[in-house]
């Protein structure tokens, strides 16, 4: 009995053991290493038992360790760049695993940011080019603009000069609009902002450019010009991630105008008749003397940069977080520039329920920008008598004396400019502020609906001082006294955006997929502007003392705009249709209503479709899997509109009078006066409307180690909005109209190859190129001149672009220079075109040649000829187009070992520009004496009056100096003898100037953009130190740029900020620098 007990006690223990064994050995602790493709250990890998809360993150080494998991469970290793992996605990796991997780190169997974949402570049139907975090971080840039230059195909980016602030100029597929603004629509987190020049780049996670109505649709009435969206980087689930950032380089100006020597420009000054530098025997002691160069005294010195910035990211499955500061601040090459900026992006994610989710986004930058930019100051009327243009023309050297009683014809009396520049003060004060909040709720399988509201402020704060040396050209006051402008700008704009989506991604039980999106939105926007001006402050008064006292000054009207509300509403929908995983279809529209119109024009309604075709996944493809990837094939045709116009427009607006106009007097005091706009009222504005046709492929090859896109275009812009100039006897000058069509076609092609992979080393090279025609297909004018009008009164006449029916914008008109006039002589110079009648020069018979109606009514010897007609009139001829049909970029990147390279051209051809510098310093005015010339008329080149043996002017002569050479022949002998062997025409005989080829270049270049060298630690060193990487760099921008152009830059614009109808022009812009930059990048 008792051993039975025993033995059923002791069968009971053993069960009850063997239980026990097999609870432990379903439950125990899981641990391993993981690492990447190289056999480095991967820090901060997020390590979750699936359908648990259960989890963890790798350590240092890259190891893990997870208690109490069962066999049969399954890990989920995910980790930023690396392809999610999931891994079955099968039978006994006490061995330690052995992870490698693949990085996440395949392209056709990547997510690209479209209008309200996201897709898969697979499922894309519309041509989109991007730009991501890693490909910015490869080559750190200062700006949003540097990361996009010449790196998208169809996407130009040009900034307009080398100045702290300079103004950046994209356009998308070249634009159609002739007058109004051709510029993108820029979306930053969901939000329209005007410019992304404030965003710090290490704060981007992508830059998404949509270019055909397929994909900017969606945006309809703004959408016309393209669409880039920036997204910022957002928290991910893991460990918390610090990544640091700091740089520093030096600028140094890459190229400047070489003008006459001091001894040059006194010989020029002698056959002007200015004895002011000496007698003609004693003027070789100039040779010797160096001179002042005031380029250099100005944009010469060695400028300096520092960036540090700072991103913090992180978070678990409930919330993630990403904060990012940056610091940018510059010491410009210009005399008192540069500038400090400061941004702040801070993003959070959280998961209220499992329905409900919650983001938030800020996003702030201040900034301080000091200096002058290019062009004229706001006190001046014109660029002609700007510090920046003066640096380049202004005297070389004093004068012995001077005749005090010719002071408005010569410069002796003038402060130069260093002394204006340094008597010169201006400081620009920016706070950019942007709020999103974001709600999304799926209420049922397959449903989300969102809404996003977003506020935005904006102060701009410019403080503007001059001592008296600065003031000799204000149109404000008096001349030569201290004067001050304080201008403050306010824009404040909101939105908000509501959405519902339906995604289903297993239609048909899994055939097919459709995603369907309809929103509203509704968003309004104003700017208020004050400008508040000073004159007359007393002479002795320093900037300091005129800031601190501004209201010592003689205070002139306020001059206060209060801008009209720009509201809209909109409506909009999306189909995305995906057919067996080949066949996709994408149907868009959208409706716009814009307070800038008027009733019955106000609602714009803007469709598109598109359809693409994976032909690499058809049946009949099969055969080519091993060296075919990906083909497919794009259509899309659609509507995009563009309302780029002021509002008030539409009704009869008022403004104050300008404190630079006339102004009623009381009391011997200046008053203030209301007066009528520039412009005529026109309630029957409405869109422009875009219609955009795109046929585009896909392609990859070898598993996509060689892949990229070829897109053909054709956009049509109708019912362009029009400044028209009306009749004076209107009381106005202009109005806004509807009328004429402009047409853009081209062609864009990307491609990217892998050329060598292996584990120590690899090289990938990257190519994108652009062709771009633009054509106006209609235009109903009666005038099609336009004037740039970048000189001011430098210029005799402008009526440099034209603008017509079956023409191209860009297209600068003007005259061909057919050498220079010399003297007859039967015997050394049969070709001749002048005599002499006594003192003067004429024609002589049988020559019919009317050049000097053009450069200044009287024949010299030595005078500009241009090429004429058959009656001897010169003839204005169309001389090239400043817009450039074929612009991209190239360049090659790889690695060896831990060290990596990257190397970036971009190119531009087929365009001219119009070199103002070169041809304000090309002839002489009668208020132009004692300005310098550019080195192109140094005495060796040029054609000269002045005999070198006697010092006598030969092109002038008197009386006695004909006398002196035995009459009219000895004297023509002695002439042609001297100028034997002269290259170009003698300025001092062109007394006024228009448009000529002289200054007309071809701007065509090939850049240098930037040359990055790096070395990455390994990462047994970092790890010992608690960080995950730490890369050193070098980099350099702007190092060489091939090109025939003479001037700074090829790549410079200064005149289309004015007239977007006269693009092109290089006067008095601030040089651009060439930059060194080191750098450290460190993740902990």
């Amino acid at each position: 009995m008792d051993i039975g007990i025993n033995a059923k006690k002791a069968g009971l223990l053993l069960v009850a053991g063997a239980s026990c064994l097999c609870s432990f050995a379903q439950e125990q602790a899981v641990s391993g290493t993981v690492k990447d493709a190289q056999g480095e250990p991967l820090i901060g890998v997020s390590i979750l038992v699936k359908e648990t809360h259960v989890g963890t993150v790798t350590d240092l080494d890259g190891k893990f360790r997870i208690p109490n998991v069962k066999v049969g469970q399954t890990l989920v290793l995910s980790y930023v760049g690396y392809k999610t992996q999931e891994i079955r605990l099968k039978g006994d796991f006490k061995a330690s695993l052995d992870i490698v997780l693949k990085e996440d190169a395949e392209i056709l997974d990547e997510v690209v940011v479209i209008g309200y949402g996201t897709v898969q570049k697979r499922d894309l139907t519309g041509s989109v080019a991007s730009v991501k975090a890693e490909d910015i971080a490869a080559i750190p840039v200062a700006n949003v603009s540097e990361a996009l230059s010449g790196k998208l195909s169809g996407v130009n980016v040009t900034t307009t000069d080398g100045s702290p602030d300079a103004e950046v100029n994209i356009r998308v597929r070249g634009g159609g609009s002739l007058s109004q603004d051709n510029s993108p629509l820029y979306i930053v987190d969901g939000f329209p902002v005007s410019s992304i020049s404030d965003i710090s780049p290490t704060e981007i996670e992508s830059i998404d450019v949509l270019k055909d109505a397929s994909s900017t649709a969606i945006y309809g009435a703004r959408g016309a010009n393209g669409v880039i969206i920036v997204t910022t980087k957002s928290g991910h689930e893991g460990k918390t991630q610090v990544d640091f950032g700091a740089s520093f380089g030096i600028r140094k100006v890459a190229k400047m105008m070489k003008v006459m020597s001091p001894y040059d420009y006194v010989a020029y000054q002698w056959e002007l008749d200015s004895q002011d530098y000496g007698n003609y025997n004693d003027l070789d002691i100039w040779k010797s003397v160096e001179g002042q160069d005031y380029q250099d005294e100005i944009f010469g010195r060695t400028g300096n940069q520092q960036q540090y910035n700072v991103n913090v990211s992180g978070g678990n499955k409930d919330v993630t977080y990403n904060v990012n500061y940056a610091h940018n601040e510059e010491k410009s090459i210009m005399l008192n520039s540069g500038f400090v900026k400061n941004n702040v992006n801070a993003k959070i994610k959280a998961n209220i329920s499992k329905w409900i989710t919650l983001d938030f986004n800020a996003r702030m930058s201040h900034s301080v920008v000091d200096g002058l930019s290019s062009g004229a100051d706001t006190n001046e009327s014109n660029a002609s008598n700007s510090i920046v243009a003066n640096s380049a023309r202004f005297r070389p050297v004093e004068p012995l004396s001077y005749n005090s009683d010719d002071d408005e014809n010569n410069t002796a009396t003038q402060k130069n400019p260093l002394e204006r520049l340094v008597a010169t003060y201006k400081q620009k004060t920016t706070l950019n502020q942007n709020y999103n909040v974001g709600l999304s709720w799926k209420p049922f399988k397959n449903w989300t609906f969102r809404t996003e509201f977003g506020y935005g402020w904006k102060y701009e704060n410019t403080d503007q001082a001059w001592g008296a040396d600065a003031t000799q050209n204000t149109n404000l006051g008096v001349k030569g006294t201290p004067e001050a402008v304080f201008t403050r700008a306010n824009t404040r704009n909101w939105r908000n955006a509501n959405t519902l989506t339906y995604d289903n991604k297993k239609l048909f039980d899994g055939r097919d997929k459709i995603n369907v999106l309809l929103g509203h939105e509704v968003s309004g926007s104003q700017k208020d502007i004050l400008e508040s001006s000073s004159i007359s402050f007393p002479k002795s008064m320093t900037i300091d003392e005129i800031l601190a006292s501004s209201g010592i000054g003689t205070p002139l009207a306020n001059q206060s705009t209060i801008g009209a509300k720009e509201n809209m509403l909109s409506f909009f929908g999306r189909v995305n249709y995906t057919l067996m995983d080949r066949y996709l279809f994408t149907v868009t529209v959208r409706g716009d209503g814009s307070s800038k119109f008027a009733k019955g024009n106000q609602w714009g309604v803007f469709p598109s479709a598109a359809f693409a075709w994976r032909l690499s996944d058809e049946q009949f493809m099969k055969g080519t899997e091993s060296w075919l990837s990906n083909l497919k094939l794009r259509l899309s045709y659609g509507t995009a509109g563009n309302n780029r116009i002021n509002s008030g427009l539409i009704y009869t607006t008022y403004t104050l009078a300008e404190n630079t106009s006339k102004a009623p007097f009381f009391n011997e005091v200046r008053q203030s006066m209301l007066e009528l706009s520039d412009y005529l009222y026109n309630p029957d504005l409405k869109w422009e409307t875009t219609i955009t046709r795109n046929i585009g492929i896909d392609y990859g090859f070898l598993n996509n180690r060689i892949s990229g896109t070829l897109d053909l275009y054709w956009n049509t812009t109708k019912d362009l909005l029009m400044r028209s100039e009306i009749p004076s006897n209107t009381g106005y000058n202009y109005q806004y109209r509807n009328f004429g069509k402009t047409s853009n076609k081209g062609v864009e092609l990307t491609l990217s190859a892998a050329l060598i992979d292996k584990k120590k080393y690899a090289l990938n090279f990257n190519l994108n190129f652009a062709y771009n025609r633009n054509r106006i297909d209609e235009l109903a004018t009666d005038n099609p001149w336009q004037s740039s009008n970048w000189a001011g009164s430098t210029m005799a006449k402008y009526e440099d672009y034209r603008v017509e029916q079956g023409g191209a914008l860009g297209e600068i008109w003007g005259y061909k220079t057919n050498g220079f006039f010399t003297a007859y002589d039967p015997v050394t110079n049969p070709e001749g075109e002048l005599i002499m009648n006594g003192n003067s020069w004429v024609l002589k018979d049988g020559v019919k040649d009317n050049s000097t109606t053009i450069t200044g009514g009287q024949y010299y010897p030595g005078g500009l000829k241009l090429v004429c007609d058959e009656n001897g009139d010169p003839i204005k001829q169309k001389l090239g187009n400043t817009v450039a049909p074929i612009n991209g970029g190239f360049g090659v990147d790889g690695r060896v070992g831990n060290f990596d390279f990257n190397v970036f051209f971009n190119y531009s051809l087929g365009n001219q520009i119009i070199n103002g510098t070169k041809l304000a310093t090309s002839f002489y005015t009668g208020s132009s004496r004692g300005y310098n010339l550019n080195n192109d008329f140094a005495l060796a080149n040029r054609y000269t009056w002045i005999d070198p043996a006697t010092g006598l002017n030969l092109g002038r002569p008197a009386t006695s100096t004909v006398e002196a050479y035995g009459g009219e022949m000895g004297l023509i002998a002695r002439l042609n003898e001297i100028n034997a062997n002269a290259s170009i025409y003698n300025p001092a005989a062109v007394t006024q100037m228009q448009l000529t080829d002289y200054a007309v270049e071809d701007a065509s270049f090939l850049r240098l953009n930037n040359v990055t060298i790096g070395y990455t630690f390994p990462k047994s060193w970092v790890k010992k130190c608690f960080m995950q990487k730490v890369r050193l760099y070098v980099t350099g921008y702007n190092l060489l740029v091939f090109t025939k152009y003479s001037g700074s830059d090829p790549e410079v614009d200064t005149s289309s900020k004015r007239n977007a109808m006269t693009p092109g022009v290089d006067y008095a812009s601030y040089p651009k620098s060439r930059t060194i930059v080191g750098g450290i990048n460190v993740t902990f």
